[in-house]
């Protein structure tokens, strides 16, 4: 498991942001307060995993089939802008995360398919 610190970021967000957390943007989206699981993608070179932010362990769960893409540095130097804006949104909600925790989900089948 990597242990990621999210405690240094900037204490301001823009007010953009606030159409995320209110499900008014992306289309379709719903409002963040209640939720207990975020999802979404992260692209590293042309390669794509999907993560699990799961708000009540503050843990983020890595689902990438093919780990020979993607070392621990890389996944902490693609998440760290995430892991700094997420806290940030989700303090404006009244939920206070101060580390985020990573955990690799190696059980994830591979696509077959490019």
């Amino acid at each position: 498991m990597l242990k990621l610190d999210a405690t240094d970021h900037p204490t301001e967000l823009s007010k953009g942001f606030d159409s995320y957390l209110e499900g008014e943007f992306p289309k379709h989206g719903q409002k963040w307060k209640g939720c207990t699981h975020l999802y979404f993608l992260v692209c590293s070179h042309s390669h794509w995993y999907a993560v699990e932010m799961d708000i009540a362990k503050s843990t983020m769960f890595i689902y990438d089939p093919d780990r020979s893409c993607s070392t621990d540095d890389q996944i902490r130097a693609n998440l760290k802008l995430i892991t700094t804006i997420l806290p940030m949104l989700l303090k404006k909600i009244n939920i206070v995360t101060d580390a985020l925790a990573i955990e690799q989900i190696t059980t994830t089948s591979k696509q077959s398919n490019s």
